[in-house]
């Protein structure tokens, strides 16, 4: 659901959805970020062309996914019924990492309630 609704600003996220849109992320972003560091340390030159590549190839997959992650969050605060523009707490220094936690993780509000 991660990629088949990264143009949809509309509609509510489940925690569940959210939480496994981030869980794969983290998974692809962690064994790229892995074969970036085997390709710099493992091999004799420092910089070679696999390390050239999977810079590459990470920094794409950073790029690519930020849209859809930000989709996410908007329909994720759509579904706890607060506006989308709540993301904007991430700017916050400190404390608005720990508000957007607090806001990701309550639980739906009904749809009778949502705004």
């Amino acid at each position: 659901m991660f990629w088949t609704r990264a143009f949809d600003f509309r509609g509510c996220t489940s925690r569940s959805e959210f939480w496994w849109g981030v869980l794969g992320n983290a998974l692809i972003m962690l064994a790229l970020l892995a074969l970036l560091i085997v390709s710099l340390t493992c091999f004799t030159p420092m910089i070679n062309n696999f390390s050239i590549i999977m810079m590459i190839l990470f920094g794409l997959f950073c790029v690519v996914e930020l849209w859809p992650s930000i989709t996410l969050i908007i329909r994720r605060m759509h579904d706890i019924g607060k506006s989308g523009f709540y993301i904007f707490v991430l700017f916050i220094p400190v404390i608005g990492y720990i508000w957007y936690i607090y806001l990701v993780t309550r639980p739906g509000v009904p749809v009778r309630y949502k705004k």
